[in-house]
């Protein structure tokens, strides 16, 4: 399993926005002085790669600890938006593309913002300039785009960039956050009020979003997960933000196909015409491996193909063979991905090297279904004596 770190390191002295508290880790400890090593750690709630709760900028919007676990992980939907120009904006057309986040809805409309599936990545490219002032002229989002986002049900949205707002320098969250206070739609920081209004999460200073970027284009889902650290009444939290590709395992299956009347009549003519000619091998390929059998003249039921098929090796090794089979008052039952199928069967076979022969008159069902491959087998049989 290919693990991808997108998470800054946090170190004494690193970037922070303008005007928070600085990082400080030092020793508070030692194994030679005290028995144990122990780090001391100073730091603000945005510190390195971290997630905003709606409460960072809006009073009694919900804190971290408020919001449900489940929208700190997903599946990643990224956007290469690295050809926008530093300082630049983010529109709503460079967005217009990404799918609904939510389990169900079309391209273009919104999903079940309920229960989002997806998280929005902005692949800026920006985490190359971090530590160099180049990193303060980071792309934004516009207004427009920020709600298109929520428009499209998605509650968890990340960057490589210091935030989803401009960053002025020498300005700070305080200075700006004066200017929310003057304004209660969130003047101060547009793009956070929008998505913070409607209970996004918000990550920022994600790093190496180009192995999602590459996964992705390689046709893979990736898996994010970007869980905070559990502080109650948190406005935010650093989170180790880590990703991984899915296996095609561990890929949503597509729903099976159901049935048709006519790949339901092919697939019962197939198996009654390989029974009728004893053909062994075109025989048992119409099972799935883990088909189960009740036949009236045994005592047991059998529990898989296998089972069968040695059960009827030991009829062909005594001699028997089937002479002639004619089905008729045949129906079929549709339900979606499986069907049933019966019929009444008589049947003429030779029961050893000598020639004796026995006929039956015999109701049989059989239940067929989808396969994973997309063709149909059968999966029980059920053989009954009719009535005299």
């Amino acid at each position: 399993m290919t693990w991808f770190d997108l998470s800054v390191p946090l170190r004494t002295g690193m970037p922070v926005y303008p005007g928070d508290p600085q990082v400080r880790i030092a020793s508070a400890l030692t194994v030679e002085a005290d028995g144990a090593n122990v780090l001391s750690l100073g730091l603000g709630s945005h510190s390195g790669t971290h997630a905003d709760a709606p409460l960072h900028v809006g009073d009694g919007w919900a804190a971290l600890d408020e919001l449900p676990l489940s929208l700190f992980g997903g599946v990643a939907e990224i956007v290469d938006v690295r050809d926008v120009a530093r300082g630049g904006a983010i529109t709503a057309a460079h967005l217009a593309g990404i799918a609904p986040a939510g389990s169900a809805g079309n391209p273009g409309e919104p999903g079940n913002p309920d229960n989002p599936e997806k998280i929005l990545l902005l692949h800026t490219g920006c985490a190359a300039a971090w530590g160099t002032e180049e990193y303060l002229k980071h792309p934004w989002l516009e207004a427009a785009a920020a709600q298109l986002i929520v428009d499209r049900g998605y509650r968890a949205v990340g960057l490589d960039a210091l935030s989803v707002d401009p960053t002025s320098p020498g300005a700070t969250h305080g200075d700006q956050q004066g200017n929310q206070h003057s304004d209660p739609a969130g003047g101060g920081f547009p793009a956070h009020a929008i998505l913070a209004g409607n209970g996004c999460i918000i990550v920022e200073n994600l790093t190496g979003l180009e192995q999602v970027q590459r996964a992705t284009d390689a046709g893979s889902d990736v898996e994010l997960f970007l869980f905070p650290l559990n502080i109650p009444g948190a406005d935010g939290a650093p989170i180790r933000a880590v990703a991984r590709p899915l296996p095609a395992a561990a890929l949503q299956p597509a729903a099976p196909r159901d049935l048709s009347r006519q790949e339901v009549q092919e697939a019962a003519d197939r198996l009654v015409a390989a029974f009728a000619a004893t053909d062994t091998e075109a025989y048992f390929a119409a099972f799935s491996p883990e088909a189960t059998f009740i036949f009236h003249p045994e005592a047991r039921r059998l529990g898989s193909r296998s089972a069968y098929r040695t059960l009827w090796d030991s009829w062909l090794a005594g001699g028997w063979r089937v002479l002639e089979c004619r089905s008729s008052e045949q129906d079929i039952q549709l339900l979606g991905a499986t069907a049933v199928f019966s019929h009444r069967v008589a049947t003429t076979v030779r029961v050893d090297r000598d020639g004796g022969r026995d006929t039956s008159d015999e109701r049989e069902t059989i239940i067929f279904s989808r396969a994973s491959d997309g063709g149909i087998v059968c999966v029980h049989e059920h053989l009954s004596a009719c009535p005299q």
